[in-house]
Formats: C-alpha cells, structure tokens, sequence
C-alpha cells in the first residue's frame, strides 16, 4: 500500500478547503487588510535589500512577522515571534543566551540586526527581546553577505522598533501577568510637535521567577525617536536604545548514566551511550545563587534620506554603540560517575553528584559605523532599470576579560537537591587573561535591479569588502601572549543574482545564486593564531514561488534551496573552536495564510531541513563527518486558527500548534532529542473601543521537552517551558 507522507496534509487540507470556502462567501476587504493577508506580496520591507523591491519581486524568502501578530497571538518576545516562521527554532545557552536556527545553521550563522544596523557576532550581541518596542520582526533566509557585509548564510533576523506618526497623538500600554511570577509591561507613544517633527517613545520591563525557580530573567528596554521631515525630500531619523537586562542563569539538566535507573524521565532523548535526565533532578537549578548574567546596552542612530528628484535618492546611517556584559557562573553540571573526582580545595566528589565548573566573561564594547548609498533610476535600451551604489565601514573595539579555576571542578552539589552556594573565588580565577580585540570593516556594494519587460526583472549585486582583525591575547600576569595572538587581512568578495518572472499580476517566480564568505567575527572571540587560513565560503542556490490565489484568500509562498559551506569554525567548548572542513543543507520552506471569511482565517508553515557535516573532527576521539548537525530538526510546522467575533460577539478565539521533529544532541550523533508537538490556546475580548482583554495558555497539554543542546556543554541540555498561563490588557489609543 502507498505510503502517505504526513507533511504534505497540511497544505493540502488548506488549498482543499479554501477552494470550497471560495465559492461561498465574499470576503471582507477590510478585514484582510486590517489582518494583513492579502497585502504582505506587496510590501518592501528594508531587510530585502537597499532597492526597495517588494516581497514579491525580491528573489528570496522574507517572513515579517507584523507587530498585530504578535499582539493577536500573545509573542512578548521575539524569540517566540519569529519561532513562527518556517523554518526557525530557537534556543539559548551559557554563551549564546538567544540564537536562532534555521536552513541547518545557528549562532553567528544567523546574522541579528536592530532597525537594520550590525551591533556585532550574534552570539555576543544578542538578546532576549520584548515585542512590545517592536513593530515587525523580519527574517531573510539564506546568506546576506551581499546585502550586508556578513557571512551568516542561515538568516539575517531584523528587530524593527515603531516610528513616529504625523496624524495624531498615540497612546500604547500593555500589562500582563502569568505563570512563574511573569510580568509584562509597557507604555509608549507618539506625539506630533509640529507638521515637520514628531517623536516616539516606548518603554517595556518583563520580569519573572522563571520556570527553573532561581533563573530569574528580566529586562528594561527603552527606545526613543525623533523623526524630522522638513519637506517631502528630506527627512532624519534620530532614535536612541537603552537595554538593561539580566539573562535567565538556568543553563541546563545535566546527563546522566541511567544503567539500572528506575527514575528515567521518558519522552525526552534517547542515547547510545546509555545517558540521560533523571525524574528527580526536573526542573532543578544547578547554578549558584549569585550567578550573574547581567548587561547593559546604549545605541543611538541617525538614519537620513534626501530625494533630489524622482530619479535620484541618498541615504545614510551613522550609529555607536556601548555594551557592558557581565557573566559570572556555575555554566557546566556534569555527572560525578566515579569516587575519583576531587574539587577545587582537593576533596573528593561524592559519587553521584554533580560537579560543576566557574567561568567569568566581563566585556566591554565600542563600536562606530556608517553606511551611505546612493540610489538612481534610468533607462537601459528601453528598459528600466535601477541602481544602487554605496559603501560602509565600522570599527569594533572589545576587550574581553575571562577566567576560571585551576581545576576540572570548583565544587559539588546534590543531584537531587542541589543546595544553593555562592559563587566563592578559587585559586587560578584571578587576574583575569584579557583579550582586546580590534576589527577594522570597509566595504563597497552595488545593487541593480533590471526590468527586462514588464513580467520579468534580473536583480544583481556585489560586495568588495576589506577587513583587519587584530587579535590580541594577555596571559594572567600580564605579558603578551605571541603563540595566540594574531593579526589578520581578508578581502571577502562575493556577489548574487537572480531573476523574478510574473505568472500572474499577483504570481511570481524566482531562481537566484548566492554566494558568502565569513569575516573572521564568527567565533572570533574564541579563535587564536593558526585555527584558521582563510575565510569560510558558502554558496546558495535557490528557487520559489509567490502569489495570491482564490480571489486573494490564499497567500502562499513555497521555496527549495541547496547550500554549502566549507572552512568554517565550530564552538567545540566554552573557549574554544575547530575548523569544520563542510556543510551541507538542503530542504523545503511553505507559508500560506489563509482568510475563510470575514470571521474564520487559518495560517500555516512546514519546512523540512537536511544538514550534515563533511571532513569534520570536533575532537581527536570524535569524527563527525557524515553525521547530522546537531539541534536542526528534519522538519518544523506551525498552524494557526482564529475565530474573530464569536457569533457576532465582542470575542475572538484562537489555537496554535507547533512540531518540531526528533534532532541530534552533539557532534558524534550519539544523542537523539525526541520530537514534541505544543498546543497552545487564547481569547481576547474587546472590551470597550481600543481595550482588550486576553487570556492565553501555552504548551496546553504540559509536555515535557528538550528545546536545546549546546554543543560546548555536552553534559547538559535545556528543557523548554512546561505550561503557562497569562492574563492580559492593552489599550490602544
């Protein structure tokens, strides 16, 4: 009998039932708009590229998640915002407390901008956002390098804060309170001071116990912004963003032998290696009770555009930024499985317990940049035919200070019931080893875009770019360490083309190439003199399909891409790195968004990933060539269903469901992370004109799963959230 592949249900379902729907009702055109739906294709987001191409005829996959998403389904951050794109999961650990997947890459693979500047390598720069300063999230897939100077070939995700508005005054305020103490909040607004300036501000704190008691996240984020429009070809942009934050310091559930043990926790992995989480040691904290993840984060910008004529545009952004981080923790818990394990004073571990580890990073970052691009518009041959031409350069300062003791373990708590310790001090942690490092980015870029005829265009572009990384490594008494350090220049040149043809007015189809290589910022605060030769390199091939369809009640996008890396740098612990030879991924990206009615809309995503590793030892016992990247699952779906005024009623209801299939645990493939499926519900009552109340349960069955394994702490991974409950109001005046 004929195999049925489960992933292709749900697409079919959904084209099955719009068909039907379609001949039955006219649908609302205010209500898609308001929604959305039927004008995504035609917008021109800033994320796409610098020649204003809308989504439909940019030869690439673009998701934007709009801020009235984010409200209708309850995301207060991003990370949870853009996990509803196809494709992406996200996770975090001691080192990179938010990152994204997606296309089989993470980390700095994954490049993170704010209103389109570069703040630095993801792993150093990001962080857990709250939505509520957002007005979109928007995620390009594939290498970017082109568009923006840097090697992440998964994605460029893109935080968009609000403008100011000329019409009226605006006034916006949101409080939530949930499950583990969780509190949401925010007040901002727009004021017009005159017809040629107005400015925003936006204010937002999310603090919590956690769902590991003693994590204890939270954050303050203020964003303000000035937009001065003197005429209609002129205008400034002037915004300043302040983030004070103190990461979750829950770094993991450690692994541990299960030979013989009663009190597996099932449902979560499997290993080959007879390893893994204990019922008693659930939700547990193994950090100490001082740990500190603490930073803060000033960035003002100025954005400006000055429109000569119809055919003639410039622009330019200027911005620095300043960032303090300080972390100081217990990051690794492994398990003590022999009586011959002593602690930092000497003393034996008892067997059983868990030892655990003490690592410090104080940072502090400098950095200035700017960008300026001309834009013109004229004929080739009878063609139209646009063109950008600009150049970029930044300066990035950091001095990282680390240390750690002189021993495998500081000390020791209870599997069971770990006690809560404090930090302590230990021989070997102080003065710390400093590491100033200098990077130096100067780049040329062109962009052109070529109307063929009115149903076909070739878009181009290329990328010269000259970098100097100075490298600078001191030993803990204080003299200069030669055999690490380095300086560095590289020349990076790459470029894309591709080409859009309309099927239809609301139809396209498109094929583009694209290449990428890394500047040493991936990993660069990890990687010393002789790890690497020459930058990593990638290549992309894609081709997709865009378009409107039954009347514009479905919108559907449907991409396929193959994409290799090679030379590129893995983080094989918590200081340090090795050269994987190749990368490989291929798979399937689908989105559609579907509007029934004027009451019933229905959306959905399926992507399906392969990724593997060529000619890559981790380490001298591990050779991971052939095996699978760890934390890229096979396949990703995300489907959504909202029923808006409920017989006719002030109250709107809605489900989620996310699946994230089964994905590998670490380089040697030896542990498996089984799949999970999350089901999550709210509604929301219009209560009076611009107030609504809501109410939301997420991962509504309580199911127990692992959301990620890092790499550099092989001994843990980190369970995602169990059920939550939260209660809402926002006022929108």
């Amino acid at each position: 009998m004929k195999k049925n592949h489960p992933y292709l249900v749900l697409p079919m379902a959904m084209l099955a039932v719009c068909e039907h729907v379609q001949a039955k009702e006219k649908v609302n055109e205010e209500h898609i708009v308001t929604h959305g739906y039927n004008t995504i294709l035609k917008e021109k987001p800033p994320i796409g590229g610098n020649l204003q191409l809308s989504v439909q005829h940019n030869p690439a996959t673009i998701n934007i998640i709009t801020k009235t998403i984010m409200n209708q389904r309850g995301y207060m951050h991003a990370e949870d915002a853009a996990d509803s794109a196809p494709g992406v999961t996200s996770g975090g650990s001691p080192g990179n407390p938010a990152q994204f997947m997606m296309r089989g890459f993470s980390g700095n693979q994954i490049l993170i901008l704010r209103d389109g500047f570069y703040y630095g390598p993801t792993t150093m720069i990001n962080r857990p956002l709250n939505t509520f300063n957002l007005q979109s999230i928007q995620i390009l897939k594939g290498p970017s390098s082109v568009l923006y100077g840097q090697g992440s070939v998964g994605g460029t995700v893109d935080m968009r804060t609000k403008d100011p508005q000329f019409d009226r005054v605006h006034l916006n305020t949101l409080v939530s309170y949930g499950s583990f103490n969780t509190w949401n909040g925010g007040v901002g607004g727009s004021v017009p001071i005159n017809r040629q300036l107005a400015i925003r501000a936006d204010f937002s704190r999310s603090s919590s116990d956690g769902y590991v008691k003693g994590s204890d996240p939270h954050s303050n984020d203020l964003t303000v912004t000035a937009l001065w429009k003197p005429d209609a070809h002129f205008s400034n942009r002037f915004s300043v963003d302040y983030l004070k934050d103190r990461l979750s310091t829950y770094y993991g559930t450690p692994l541990v032998s299960l030979i013989g043990s009663i009190d597996k926790a099932g449902g979560l992995l499997s290993s080959s290696e007879g390893v893994g989480i204990r019922r008693a040691s659930l939700w547990n904290y193994y950090n100490v009770q001082n740990a500190r993840a603490n930073s803060v984060n000033i960035a003002p910008t100025l954005q400006s555009s000055w429109k000569i004529n119809k055919r003639v545009e410039f622009h330019n952004k200027a911005y620095f930024l300043y960032a303090k981080r300080l972390w100081d923790n217990a990051e690794s818990y492994n398990y003590i499985a022999s009586a011959d394990q002593v602690n930092a004073q000497g003393q034996n571990i008892k067997q059983g317990d868990i030892g655990r580890d003490r690592f410090y990073v104080y940072q502090n970052q400098h950095q200035v940049g700017d960008t300026m691009d001309g834009r013109f518009d004229f004929h080739v041959a009878n063609m139209k035919n646009r063109l950008v031409l600009g150049g970029d350069a930044y300066y990035i300062r950091l001095i990282r200070s680390r240390g750690f003791p002189n021993a495998d373990y500081a000390d020791s708590v209870s599997l069971e019931a770990p006690q809560e310790t404090s930090l302590g001090r230990f021989a070997g942690e102080y003065p710390a080893m400093k590491s100033p490092t200098t990077l130096l980015n100067a780049g040329l870029f062109l962009e052109d875009v070529l109307n063929i005829q009115k149903n076909l265009r070739l878009i181009g572009g290329f990328r010269y770019n000259w970098l100097s990384l100075n490298r600078q490594n001191y030993r803990q008494n204080g003299s200069f360490n030669t055999i690490t350090s380095f300086k560095g220049y590289y020349n990076p040149v790459n470029f894309r083309v591709g080409t859009v043809y309309d099927l239809t007015k609301e139809m396209s189809l498109y094929g583009v190439y694209t290449t990428a290589e890394d500047p040493p910022g991936a990993n660069i605060f990890l990687a010393n003199k002789g790890q690497f030769t020459r930058l990593s390199h990638s290549n992309q091939e894609e081709i997709g399909l865009k378009g409107l369809f039954f009347h514009q009640k479905l919108l559907s996008t449907l991409s396929l891409y193959n994409i290799r890396r090679s030379q590129i740098l893995e983080a094989t612990g918590v200081d340090a790195v090795s050269t994987a030879g190749r990368q490989k991924s291929r798979g399937v990206e689908w989105d559609s968004q579907i509007t029934f009615t004027k009451h019933l809309s229905v959306s959905g995503n399926l992507a399906y990933t392969w990724s593997r590793y060529e000619n890559f030892h981790p380490s001298v016992d591990v050779d991971a060539s052939g095996n699978e990247v760890p934390n890229v699952p096979k396949l990703t779906a995300n489907m959504w269903g909202t029923w808006y005024h409920v017989a006719d009623l002030p109250f709107d209801l809605g489900t989620g469901v996310r699946y994230v299939s089964a994905r590998k645990g670490n380089f040697s493939n030896t542990l498996s992370l089984k799949d999970y499926a999350l089901v999550n519900v709210f509604a929301t009552w219009h209560f009076v004109h611009h107030i609504t109340l809501s109410g939301r349960i997420d991962n509504l069955a309580n199911k127990h799963f692992i959301q990620w394994a890092d790499t550099s702490y092989s001994s843990q991974v980190l369970l995602g959230s169990p059920r939550v409950f939260s209660l809402s109001a926002r006022a929108d005046f």
